[in-house]
């Protein structure tokens, strides 16, 4: 996991009709899964992404993977790009997509 994700445009729309951002693009399917599973959050793959939203604990998780020293660098940016477009949403959850190029 050497490369870092990319951070496009917002590429799909929410259930409640926002834009749902990609938040990254990783080089491999596996790179995108391991990111989010080191995290801890709950995903699903759907449409050559995958797919989830953050509430309650998961800024948490999010908050710890910044933290951990052990946290490798695209997953810490992964975790602060969460982070950060859930604060600038101001919402109580965030839908969410992260897919990967190959």
């Amino acid at each position: 996991m050497d490369t870092p994700p990319q951070y496009p445009e917002p590429v799909k729309t929410c259930d409640d009709g926002r834009a749902m951002d990609r938040i990254a693009t990783f080089p491999t399917l596996d790179d995108a899964e391991s990111a989010l599973d080191w995290i801890g959050v709950d995903f699903g793959e759907r449409d050559g992404a995958f797919e989830g939203e953050l509430a309650g604990d998961d800024r948490e998780l999010l908050e710890a993977a910044i933290e951990d020293a052990e946290t490798p660098g695209p997953v810490r940016d992964l975790a602060r790009a969460l982070l950060a477009r859930w604060d600038a949403d101001a919402t109580e959850t965030l839908q969410f997509e992260v897919g990967w190029s190959d």
